[in-house]
């Protein structure tokens, strides 16, 4: 007892309360956890940042598809190094790995809310789920093998 009400305690309270005053840490708000972890880079409405970070708009293609599902989360989980074409525009930003930054029931919810605010969602979508992202938190995969999935989804 004496350990929790020592510096330890103070601690692990400080952190609960800095963690709660941070709605997007604490909470599985698809959108507040956009806003904080994601519109930096991407902006606030998705449209990306010319050069360096894509748009997260149009992926109704990608998302009607299991592998195009598949691309969108293992990126988001595992991050991603190297150049990417989105139409006639390249982007070479570093998408960094969400994996130890964010629990699964958060990375489903941030990807939720880009596949069905930022985008309308398509016939055949079907939102990601834990399942999806438990399987894909176990198998991480070269940047080379990423980027061969995306080349065969449908050009953006």
């Amino acid at each position: 007892m004496k350990g929790v009400r020592g510096g330890w305690g103070r601690l692990w309270v400080c952190w609960t309360l800095c963690a709660a005053s941070f709605p997007g840490i604490a909470a599985d708000n698809g959108a507040a956890l956009f806003a904080e972890r994601c519109a930096p880079c991407h902006q606030p409405q998705g449209q990306g940042l010319d050069g360096r970070y894509p748009p997260l708009t149009h992926l109704e293609d990608w998302l009607a598809t299991e592998d195009g599902r598949h691309y969108i989360a293992r990126v988001v989980m595992h991050g991603f190094a190297g150049p990417i074409e989105v139409g006639e525009q390249t982007y070479d930003g570093l998408m960094l790995t969400y994996r130890w930054r964010l629990k699964d029931p958060q990375i489903m919810a941030v990807l939720n809310y880009v596949a069905e605010t930022l985008n309308t969602p398509p016939s055949g979508y079907v939102p990601f789920d834990l399942s999806l992202l438990g399987s894909i938190r176990a198998q991480k995969m070269p940047d080379a093998e990423v980027m061969a999935l995306r080349n065969r989804l449908p050009a953006r």
